[in-house]
């Protein structure tokens, strides 16, 4: 059982065709779903995981992720975001006595944020991001039309 994996572009072609015909997505299994779908229509023997999805469609500001927390004993372990890959940075609190806790660990390219009590995801909703029209003149004077 042979399989092909799709480029970025062919991916990213793919998640804007979907957001375009649907722009609300509720779940991670249901975009996964429409995009293998979309893949399949060009050749039968793409395949493609709901993380690289999930990578490929932050990376490339095609849509904006909600994510649902649920609890993890665990706390904060991950140093990398388990949404987009990214690094995630710590937010600091000093104490009255001096000294600095962590409060959180936020991913600035999507948005994931690892509290203490609530750090793993548990739910992933998609909107399509809109493009927004830069503001402005350009160039020669003119406004600028969208």
């Amino acid at each position: 059982m042979a399989y092909r994996i799709p480029t970025e572009e062919q991916v990213a072609d793919a998640i804007a065709d979907v957001m375009s015909r649907q722009p609300h997505v509720r779940s991670q299994r249901e975009l996964v779903m429409l995009v293998s779908t979309e893949l399949m229509c060009d050749d039968q023997d793409y395949r493609i995981g709901a993380a690289r999805i999930r990578r490929v469609g932050v990376r490339n500001a095609l849509f904006d992720v909600t994510i649902s927390y649920a609890h993890d004993s665990r706390g904060m372990s991950s140093i990398t975001c388990p949404v987009c890959g990214g690094s995630l940075e710590s937010v600091m609190n000093r104490t009255l006595d001096g000294g600095c806790i962590e409060l959180r660990r936020v991913c600035e390219d999507c948005g994931y944020r690892a509290d203490p009590g609530s750090a793993r995801p548990s739910r992933y909703v998609f909107d399509r991001r809109l493009r927004r029209c830069p503001r402005g003149p350009t160039s020669s004077g003119r406004r600028r039309s969208c």
